[in-house]
């Protein structure tokens, strides 16, 4: 079951996305602003959180996992 973190990407058009904790291989400063990860060799992507609020999301959650079932009603 694969867990993610919600990171906002720079746009146009900013967007929320799902990043799968597995993949990160390393969390950078971004280039001016934000934060970069990297996912692999050579997959560097760019996020407005800042590495601090990236690392504690890491750390942290709130997560979402693959796979939940919805609560019963």
């Amino acid at each position: 079951m694969a867990t993610f973190i919600a990171l906002k990407r720079p746009g146009p058009p900013a967007r929320e996305v799902l990043v799968n904790l597995d993949q990160i291989l390393m969390v950078q400063p971004g280039q001016g602003t934000g934060s970069a990860i990297l996912f692999g060799r050579e997959h560097l992507v760019p996020f407005e959180e800042d590495v601090a609020t990236v690392l504690r999301r890491i750390q942290t959650g709130p997560y979402i996992q693959s796979g939940q079932a919805a609560a019963p009603k």
